[in-house]
């Protein structure tokens, strides 16, 4: 198997690594947009490319051998990005794969990571891989256009597309005792009943794998067991470390995405979840040290 990952970031890298454990034997092709980074991803892989995805000959190179190939795209930085940043990001990229398809005939496998975030909000219920797309905000606007993008390219013959739609990520680097800590003893906006939906990012890994191993397509939704109240979800994070709970103000918060994300799909493919949920039994954050 010949393998490439466009845009090696969290996601990318958990999955380069999985690949080398499982398929030690894969000819494994990385890119990333940062010289600094190659001396970080070479143990991994066979060439480590710079890449702007949105540049034809730059990703013509990182693909033209690839049986498989896995788009994980993200803003460059850790800051957030404009709308306008996010169609550079992904609009840009994905319309210049789709240019370079026809010249591609060995790349028969396309995994592409998108978020859950183009549901936008369903007062609380469940949604599906069926539930139609409603993007709250410019940024799941152009995640969705990128979607439909790679839908157009399923279309051509001996061409499998699949799109996993992941839930928030966390895990090593995105540790939740860090990122709620300085919420402790505040006062916010809103009853925290909105649920909230997430994934660990050795789960994102291994579905990304069992999309490329079994050749899955269509729309797949990547979350957990367990959509957790965002009170819940705090308060249980402050708990573990004995800071003070947030207070609630009862004031209706406007703008949240308050949804029930089903896995049912993500089962019925025969994927186990690693992570099943993101709270233990004694309503205590569990720490995990899959990589």
């Amino acid at each position: 198997m010949r393998l490439t990952i466009v845009g090696c970031g969290y996601v990318g890298m958990a999955l380069a690594r999985e690949l080398r454990r499982h398929h030690s034997q894969a000819q494994l092709t990385l890119t990333t947009t940062s010289e600094e980074r190659r001396g970080e991803l070479e143990p991994l892989a066979e060439r480590v490319l710079i890449c702007n995805a949105s540049k034809t000959d730059e990703l013509y190179k990182a693909l033209i051998d690839a049986d498989v190939a896995v788009v994980c795209l993200g803003p460059k930085g850790d800051r957030q990005v404009d709308a306008e940043g996010y169609r550079q990001t992904f609009l840009d990229s994905l319309n210049c794969l789709q240019q370079l398809l026809p010249k591609l005939p060995k790349l028969k496998q396309i995994s592409y990571t998108s978020s859950c975030s183009v549901y936008g909000n369903a007062d609380g219920g469940w949604v599906d891989e069926t539930t139609p797309a409603q993007p709250r905000d410019e940024h799941s606007a152009v995640l969705l256009d990128a979607e439909q993008l790679l839908q157009d390219a399923a279309a051509i013959p001996k061409k499998r597309v699949c799109i996993l739609r992941l839930a928030a990520l966390h895990g090593p680097g995105r540790d939740l005792d860090q990122r709620f800590q300085g919420l402790a003893g505040q006062t916010r906006a809103g009853d925290g009943q909105g649920f909230t939906n997430w994934i660990h990012v050795a789960d994102a890994a291994g579905a990304l794998l069992r999309s490329i191993e079994e050749g899955w397509s269509g729309v797949v939704n990547v979350v957990n067991d367990e959509p957790i109240r965002l009170a819940d979800l705090v308060d249980g994070v402050l708990r573990r470390q004995g800071l003070a709970a947030i207070q609630w103000s009862g004031a209706t918060k406007q703008g949240g995405c308050n949804r029930r994300i089903s896995n049912h799909r993500l089962k019925a493919l025969g994927y186990e979840l690693r992570q099943p949920t993101i709270l233990g039994q004694r309503g205590v954050l569990e720490v995990s040290q899959v990589p």
